[in-house]
């Protein structure tokens, strides 16, 4: 298994100041780890995928995700600032 592709997804810059101005670390990560970043607030840290809305995920990120998710783990997939915000327990108006 390889992890190769290091391309970010054009709306990570969006989710990742919401959840900042929201008071959370993001903490990225690089193209090895198969993930996007590591998501810190008061109630834990969360695995974090961003992904544009239609995107699937890569092979390699399927593969961590099954990896993680084998030992009782949670791998979030993010695609929308809806999503960003129920993940930390808040709620944005849909536009």
């Amino acid at each position: 298994m390889t992890y190769s592709d290091n391309k970010r997804d054009a709306n990570e810059p969006e989710l990742v100041k919401f959840w900042r101005d929201a008071g959370c670390v993001w903490i990225p990560m690089n193209r090895l780890a198969g993930f996007d970043g590591l998501l810190v607030d008061t109630s834990g840290m969360y695995i974090i995928e961003v992904k544009q809305p239609g995107k699937q995920l890569t092979m390699a990120e399927r593969a961590r995700r099954d990896e993680v998710e084998a030992l009782g783990g949670d791998y979030h997939v993010i695609h929308n600032i809806q999503e960003a915000a129920a993940l930390i327990g808040l709620e944005v108006a849909t536009e």
